[in-house]
């Protein structure tokens, strides 16, 4: 009984492991565009890497004391912006003009739950995107239309949203 039960105590850590391995796989996004700070939503600031919509609140918040930033590195002393963040954002930011930021998920990285955040995504299109993954990588947007249930126009819309990222996963 007692081998037994370090069997199964064996399992668990192995499965929590495996969970822990699979859900720190990085999900890839390439960023295009501006984002205009000083309009901004905190809903637009949480789509930049490492920031989230606490930090995002943040940015807001401080933009109201302020009145407005008057220069893009004003955001470097927010709460929440570390210098690591500034550096990965500073590039998508702009202080006036329209917001123009496009982010795109990598196909070859994306989980089910993002997907299903997807606007229009069914849980069958999310699940026959995952398992075509399985047997290859995409290589474009458009090996979207070899994926079963999606069509050319459905195609079109998901690339929107997606991309195939040609940064390599390190």
């Amino acid at each position: 009984m007692s081998s037994f039960r370090s069997l199964l105590s064996l399992l668990v850590v192995l499965c929590v492991l495996s969970a822990t391995h699979v859900a720190s796989a990085k999900v890839l996004r390439t960023y295009k565009g501006k984002l205009n700070i000083n309009t901004a939503s905190a809903a637009d600031f949480a789509r930049l890497p490492g920031v989230g919509e606490v930090i995002g609140f943040h940015l807001v918040k401080e933009r109201e004391q302020r009145g407005h930033f008057t220069a893009v590195r004003d955001i470097a002393s927010v709460k929440g912006i570390t210098p690591r963040v500034y550096e990965a954002i500073k590039g998508h930011l702009a202080l006036e003009g329209e917001s123009d930021l496009q982010v795109r998920i990598d196909l070859n990285t994306v989980t089910k739950p993002i997907l299903l955040g997807l606007p229009g995504m069914t849980a069958g299109e999310a699940r026959s995107i995952i398992n075509f993954r399985k047997n290859r990588p995409f290589t474009s947007v458009e090996d979207l239309l070899l994926v079963p249930g999606i069509n050319e126009k459905r195609m079109h819309e998901l690339s929107e949203w997606l991309t195939v990222a040609t940064t390599q996963r390190r």
